[in-house]
This record gives structure tokens, sequence and C-alpha cells, in this order.
């Protein structure tokens, strides 16, 4: 893994853990021009591209008069430009003769009035754009200074929150790279060429928390794990003993070198795999699972009943039945285009050309590296973009573990895969997750209770709208370990939305009973077929199949014209602009479908009662 690629995984781990963005947001960025600014603009706007929640991006940079440095505003624009982001740039000063109302301190230090004035423009552009949610570019190392200046200075052990939400005013002020090492940034700002400011702040390096920073390295020097001990006293509640065992450590500072290499034996840093299911399981997702069916494996599928909508999986072979493969296969419901395994690793689309399927190609962008083994059990969302599937490797946390991923337009390609974690992952096998977007319901297997048998747990969940972890200060970690390895569904329960999902997934099951050729087609005043064999005249049973991709894809277009016309009431002027097109695009493909349709029934009737006439 890249450092890249690594701190863009951090940046996003960041945002689920702590529930940074939601649905609609519209965030503006202080961009101070500095490395730390400049990655998180770049990561959010990458993010508002490619992801869900939809949600917008502005920055603004703010000119101080009387501080001499510089930053090159040029760069800035230029940069802006290229994400696609809207600059602000205001230029304003503070009055460096203001008192204190403690007048034994005489003046405000500089670094505070200047940051003060930063806030109160932040402030006043977020309210005027209509802002829910400022961003400032704090990585972990920031947080973790400030807590240590807390302590030094003012007595009490706290920093920057990741989320702090405002009481006077409807914003909320984020800090996404939150878990982002400083050194790790750096890096990444040198790969990416960033460019510096042209002059430096003057009190840069005149203040408390340059001192503190010189007193964190000691820190990591005396203890490779400083950085992590101090981080997780920081999540955790304030408790007195937490605040005496920094005490100490603050107080060793001073012990001799004798001493510091004994209390480095003495630390036993956990392994890497059981903290990172403890990061795991502390991220567990909130999820209600409404039922759950214990079957045998070769009847997965049973326990799958998918609308028309969500598309359709089989092996391999049932799809194509000249090929012998049973690898598992998704087909998206137009029936243009399919996902499926190879043997080497990799996976496989395939797209309907007229009559015909196209040459087999690597999706690109997925397993690159070729750090993910056995690649399987692939399913697409309707939109298109996001799409899952079931792997082994590094990455998993014991067997077959899900991962998801994006298409990234701007690079025509996916992005590197992520473990979607707990409740869904576990040390066990866990694979085939599909979410049916029509009747909002949510599918996954998992042999995690019975490991050694051949059946499977297929569980049915609702999805979540956005994602949500269970507060530390409402449930123990007991608790939270539980929902984690879903010890009990009924815990997860909501009586009004379980009832709700109950009755969509029994219509569901109703459904899937019925033949998938079943249906009603009216031939003339006294006929009426039933089933794709009942068509008699030649190549009726053809015309009646393209008759229903027809109708599968008129659905398709009316849904992603209400979608467009649903968000461009949210949308700016510039999307608004895009979505114009779009939406007219769709119309027009709604009324030629529509025409297509038509002309296809009539033309099934007409051969059908010619040739049942002839036939008298």
């Amino acid at each position: 893994m890249t450092n890249g690629e690594k701190l863009w995984k951090t940046f996003n781990k960041a945002l689920g853990l702590y529930q940074l963005i939601d649905e609609g947001d519209k965030i503006l960025v202080g961009l101070s021009g500095g490395k730390d600014s400049l990655c998180l603009l770049e990561f959010l706007a990458r993010r508002s591209k490619i992801h869900v929640p939809h949600f917008t991006v502005e920055a603004l940079h703010i000119r101080m008069e009387n501080v001499q440095y510089e930053t090159d505003t040029t760069y800035l624009q230029q940069f802006c430009d290229t994400l696609g982001v809207p600059l602000h740039i205001i230029t304003t000063s503070f009055d460096s003769e203001l008192s204190t109302l403690n007048f034994s301190l005489k003046k405000k230090p500089a670094c505070f009035l200047c940051s003060w004035q930063r806030r109160k423009q932040l402030f006043n552009l977020a309210q005027e754009l209509g802002c829910t949610k400022i961003a400032l570019g704090h990585h972990q190392d920031d947080l973790i200074h400030t807590s240590l200046m807390n302590l030094t200075f003012q007595g009490h052990f706290s920093s920057m929150p990741p989320l702090l939400k405002m009481e006077k005013m409807p914003l909320s002020i984020i800090r996404p790279l939150c878990l982002c090492q400083e050194a790790d940034i750096a890096e990444y700002a040198q790969q990416q060429g960033y460019k510096k400011q042209l002059k430096q702040c003057p009190y840069e390096h005149e203040t408390n928390r340059t001192t503190v920073r010189q007193l964190f390295q000691l820190m990591q020097q005396m203890n490779k794990e400083a950085r992590y001990s101090i981080w997780n006293a920081l999540q955790s509640t304030m408790k007195t003993s937490t605040l005496i065992l920094l005490l100490f450590t603050l107080l060793s500072l001073n012990a001799s070198a004798q001493r510091r290499k004994s209390v480095q034996k003495k630390t036993e840093p956990s392994t890497e795999k059981t903290e990172r299911l403890r990061q795991m399981t502390m991220a567990t997702q909130r999820i209600m699972f409404i039922d759950s069916v214990l079957l045998p494996k070769k009847d997965l599928l049973r326990a799958y009943p998918l609308s028309s909508e969500a598309g359709r999986i089989a092996p391999y072979s049932k799809f194509f039945p000249k090929h012998r493969s049973q690898a598992m296969t998704y087909i998206n419901a137009l029936g243009n285009r399919c996902f499926y395994a190879g043997n080497d690793s990799v996976l496989y689309t395939q797209e309907r050309l007229l009559n015909h399927w196209d040459n087999p190609d690597s999706v690109a962008g997925i397993n690159t590296d070729r750090l993910l083994q056995h690649l399987n059990y692939p399913f697409m969302l309707s939109d298109g973009q996001t799409l899952y599937f079931a792997a082994q490797g590094p990455e998993s946390i014991g067997g077959y573990d899900i991962f998801m991923t994006t298409y990234d337009a701007a690079e025509g390609r996916f992005l590197k895969p992520e473990n979607i974690g707990m409740p869904f992952n576990s040390t066990a096998n866990d694979y085939l997750f599909v979410i049916d977007e029509y009747n909002q319901l949510g599918y996954f297997a998992t042999d995690r209770l019975h490991p050694e048998s051949d059946s499977v747990c297929v569980y049915t969940f609702i999805p979540a709208e956005k994602y949500q972890t269970y507060d530390p200060s409402v449930y123990s970690l007991e608790q939270i370990a539980d929902f984690a390895h879903i010890t009990n569904i009924s815990k997860t329960w909501e009586k009004a939305p379980r009832k709700a999902a109950l009755q969509r997934l029994n219509q569901a099951r109703k459904k899937q009973q019925t033949k998938h050729d079943e249906f009603h087609f009216v031939i003339n005043d006294n006929l009426t077929y039933h089933r794709l064999s009942h068509f008699k005249a030649p190549g009726n049973q053809d015309r009646y199949k393209e008759l229903k991709r027809l109708q599968q894809k008129y659905q398709q277009t009316i849904a992603s014209l209400d979608k467009a016309r649903l968000y461009y009431s949210k949308a700016t002027k510039a999307e608004k602009t895009e979505l114009s097109r779009e939406i007219l695009d769709y119309e027009q493909a709604q009324h030629e479908l529509s025409q297509a349709i038509h002309q296809q029934e009539k033309l099934i009737r007409k051969e059908e009662n010619n040739y049942l006439y002839k036939k008298k």
C-alpha cells in the first residue's frame, strides 16, 4: 500500500468513525496554503465526486495584512480550479493593540488574535454561503500537541474534537485528518508537488506549540508507542487514572537513560492483527438485522429474493451455458453488463452489444497489486459505480471478507477496495453482500456460526442511510462486541422499521416463488399469454425478451430522471447547468423508449395474430 493510499484510507476511516459528513452537507474548507489544508481540500473534493453521501465543497483563504507572511494565491486558485472547488479570498487584519481584561497580561499574543480573526471570517462566510460544516486541516499530531498544551498550561486533559457542533449557530467544525499523522501528510505533499508558502509566518517558531512539539518528540524517543497511548487516552472519557498516567509519562522525561531503556523493555505492544480487530470492533456499524436463515450452501441463492431492478445472480454457466465455470456472476437489471471472478484472482466484466456479449475484460483498478486472493461474489449497485465482492488477503480479518470499491470516472478505473468492516465481516467466511435498493433490503452470507459444516447463514438487514457507530459512552465494550459478532439480532431491532421491512421481505419471497417467465401479455380480446413458451409465431419469443429489456431500461431511465430532478433543487449553480443537460437527455431517452416499447408490443401482437389466423 502506497503512502497516498494509506492516507486516503485513514481519511475515510475518520469520516465514518466520527460521522463527520451527512447527506446534503455544504462544507467550507479553511485553506491556509500549507500542506495540511491542501491535502484536506484534495481529499474532500475527491470524496464529494465519487462517494455517498452527496455533499459540496468550497474553500476560503484569508490574507492577514499585518502578519508578514505570503502565500501564492494564484497557485491556490489553480489548485482549486483543478479540483472544481470554488475559492473565496478575504483580506483582513487584527488589532495588535487589543488589550485583555486581565491587565497583568497586557496584550493578547499575536497568534491568538490572528487565529481569532481567521475563525471569525470563516464563520461569517460559512453562514453567508449557507454551509453546514467548516473543515479544518488539523491532523493527529496537532490534536496530541493540543492535549499536552492543555495539560501543561490549563490543568486539564482535552484536545480539539474531530466533530464539534456549535450551540449558537447551525454549524459544525470537522477535522477529517484527525487520524492522519503529520509525517504521512508531509510525504504525500512532496509526492503531489504541493507548492510551499512564499514566506513563512514570523511567529511560527516562537510559540508554546513549538516547545510542546519538541516535548512530544522526546516522548516518542522514550516510547515509540507514546502516540497511540496518548491518542487512546484522548478517546476515553476523562478519568483521573488517565491523567495520572500521562503525568507519570511527562515526569519520566527527566529520568536517566538507563531507566528509559527499562521502561521500553516493559512495553509490549499488541500484535497488529489484535489491534486491528479492536479498532474494527469499536467502529462497528449500526445495522438492523430483521431476519436470518440457515440453509445448505448449495441453496444459498434461495435466501436472496431480489427484485428485477437489483439484477440477477447465478453461476456463470447458467448465463453462458457453453461454459462450465461455477463462479458466481452478477448481471445488472438491464441485462447488458456482468461481473464475475476468474481463476487468476482477477474480477472480469463483459458487456452485451446488440445480441452478443463482447470478450471478457479485467475490471480496471481492482487487485492491481495482487494482494487479494480468491476474489468472488461480485455485486454492483444500481448506480453502476459501487462494487462489492469477497476476497481473502492481508486486508481481511479471516477467511473471506467483503470489500467495497467505487468507480473514479476521472481516472477511468475503480479505487483501491476497502474492507467494509463489522458487523458484516468476521474471522470466518463472509461473502455475497447484496443491496436491493428497490425493496430497501440487504443480504449477506456467513459461516461464522457453523464454520465446519455445509451450511451457511444469510442475514437480511435494512441498509443504513449513513454510517453510524455505537457510542462507547452509551454501550459497553462487551455490548459493542456482541453487535460486531451479531450475537443476537433481536438486540438490533426497532419495532416499526422492522415490521415494515419484514412486510417487504415477505412480499419479495412471494414474488420469488413465482416462476420468472410468468406474465400477462394480451394478444387479442380472447387470448392472454402467461409464459414465454406460449408464443408460437417465429421470432416472437426473442421479440418478447427484447420487450422486457426495453421495459427494464425504461424503468431505469425513470429512476435516474427522478434522482436527477430531486438533486437539482439542492445543487449549486454549476451543478444545475450540468444537471439540466442530463435531465433533458433522460427525458428524451424516456420518450424514445416509450415509443419503442409501444411499437414492439404492436409487432408481437401482429405477428402472433397473423400466425394464429394462418393456423386456422
